[in-house]
């Protein structure tokens, strides 16, 4: 597959293909607007389409919240997934909330949705399906939950307003065409548990201007950044992977910088650092300078989010699951929450 207009078209029929599929997954019952196919065995219910004759573009509108336990037929039944294409062609919704205890979003399941806006995914996440979000064009960020291992196959592909992912540490493989003409994506962030990126991941990202590398060099093939101009992209790396870079296939063609963290490490919640003191609660970093130089927070793309100031007392900073670098005058130290 050499050229662009190749690629689309791959895409094009794939997506036209998605009526014929729609017809496995039968709506079971229909609770408060929402439908969900039931497991009776195991008493779990997912998320579903309005029917598998139908273009499925009246069934969801506005912002759906799908709460974590349904009742229906006399029973009670976990909410614990999303079925392939259950919002497919949804055109006039624009935000979806999914429960803890969901842990699968199927195939193409919120693909061609035009004015979708924000989407808020559990923690109890595993399965981010293939083409889960293709074409969601104003969709405009989105948190990949710790517990998903996968980006799946063109999952944020043509997300064309996408300007933000984050990744937790966690996740092992970027699957092909996942961030395809996401032409918004300016910072991505590629934590060091990846250990696999295919083909196209980011190709014609044309305004992306900074990749972060958490670990070493990961083989790719050169169509991973093709339309993307990777001699002005910036390629932030750990100091000991430097030479590593500039010797790696296809990374050597980036403009690559010393990221300055090779002497960081992670921290137990109670261990005292030179100049402050911290702790992690729930979540919440504590954090009291015992020295004359502020402490300042940062996260792995470079950008300060927090600072505490000296001799101020107990600093307790909210934070999301994730890394984080604390500088404090000559110190560094990495955070891992």
């Amino acid at each position: 597959m050499k050229g662009s207009k190749d690629k689309i078209a791959i895409i094009v029929a794939g997506i036209a293909l998605m009526p014929a599929a729609m017809c496995f997954a039968e709506v079971q019952t229909e609770v408060e607007g929402r439908h969900y196919h039931i497991d009776e065995k195991l008493k779990t219910a997912e998320l579903t389409y309005l029917s598998y004759d139908s273009l499925n573009v009246d069934a969801y509108r506005g912002a759906l919240d799908v709460p974590a336990e349904i009742g229906a037929n006399g029973s009670q039944y976990r909410v614990t997934g999303v079925t392939p294409f259950a919002c497919v062609y949804c055109e006039d919704l624009t935000s979806v909330y999914l429960p803890e205890g969901v842990t699968r979003v199927g195939f193409g399941a919120f693909s061609d949705c035009p004015n979708l806006l924000e989407v808020n995914l559990p923690s109890t996440l595993t399965i981010l399906g293939d083409w889960a979000f293709y074409r969601a064009v104003s969709l405009q960020q989105v948190r990949v939950p710790e517990t998903t291992r996968r980006v799946g196959a063109c999952t944020f592909a043509f997300c064309t307003s996408l300007a933000k992912v984050e990744m937790p540490r966690g996740v092992k493989s970027i699957a092909q065409n996942a961030f395809y003409y996401c032409i918004s994506l300016h910072e991505v962030l590629i934590p060091g548990s990846v250990d696999q990126i295919g083909e196209y991941t980011f190709a014609y990202c044309s305004n992306l201007t900074k990749v972060q590398m958490e670990g070493g060099p990961i083989a790719i093939t050169e169509d991973v950044f093709e339309g993307v101009d990777v001699s002005a992209c910036t390629l932030v790396v750990p100091s000991d992977q430097v030479e590593a870079y500039k010797e790696a296939d296809v990374w050597r063609n980036f403009n690559i910088v010393d990221g300055g963290y090779d002497d960081l490490k992670e921290v137990d919640d109670d261990e005292i650092l030179p100049s402050f003191e911290m702790k992690v609660i729930g979540g919440v970093l504590c954090l009291n300078v015992i020295g004359d130089a502020p402490a300042l927070v940062y996260n792995l793309l470079g950008q300060r989010i927090a600072v505490a100031a000296s001799h101020s007392g107990e600093n307790r900073i909210p934070l999301p699951h994730g890394q984080y670098i604390i500088k404090c005058g000559k110190e560094s130290r990495k955070i891992v929450l």
